[in-house]
């Protein structure tokens, strides 16, 4: 686990000197996600920038949270704990690295969209797991701090002014540690800070 957390902690320092060397117009981000379960919601807050002023490639750090998760496929471990409704904050740090397809067209319309494509690793911060009724049973551990999942991500962006925008997409976690596939649909807002190059 110290491993994990020690290789995630190497990695956000590298996209930090990244940013620090290059940037000239840091993009920040709120997201409200939808995951695909009943009752789960959520939100994310990210920083990004362009990687050596290029337009096209960009990278990202986001905080996420989604509330009331459930752990797919519980009812194969355990059928009382599958019955009780278990439910789970899930909080990560996601690093992700993208790239931007705008669209070439006269149409003013089209002009102002971007299709954003991104895959990243996610970093759990917190510890899950479950206690047996039977007291000589071991705890089972469903997420533990410092796991790392694969994550991507698909989004569709309107921009309204040189800073401003409105997105939304949809974002996958492939197999987040024992809790399996989670998927969430999200509408965001972006704002830019610093210099522009071009647009």
């Amino acid at each position: 686990m110290a491993r994990s957390i020690q290789h995630a902690t190497q990695i956000l320092c590298f996209f930090m000197a990244i940013w620090h060397g290059n940037s000239h117009a840091l993009e920040s981000s709120v997201q409200l996600h939808k995951v695909d379960q009943d009752k789960s919601f959520g939100y994310s807050l990210s920083i990004g920038d362009e990687f050596f002023k290029q337009k096209a490639f960009n990278w990202q750090v986001s905080y996420n949270r989604f509330e009331n998760v459930e752990i797919s496929d519980l009812d194969k471990i355990s059928v009382v704990w599958d019955s009780a409704g278990f439910d789970f904050t899930i909080q990560t740090i996601d690093l992700s690295l993208g790239y931007r397809y705008y669209p070439r067209s006269y149409d003013k319309f089209i002009k102002t969209l971007m299709v954003e494509f991104q895959l990243g690793a996610s970093v759990n911060l917190s510890e899950h797991k479950l206690i047996p009724l039977d007291p000589k049973a071991d705890e089972r551990y469903f997420a533990e701090q410092g796991d790392i999942n694969p994550v991507l991500s698909i989004s569709l962006q309107k921009s309204f002014t040189k800073n401003s925008a409105m997105h939304i997409g949809f974002k996958h976690y492939p197999s987040y540690s024992d809790f399996g596939s989670i998927s969430t649909l999200f509408i965001g807002f972006n704002y830019r800070f610093g210099r522009q190059i071009g647009y």
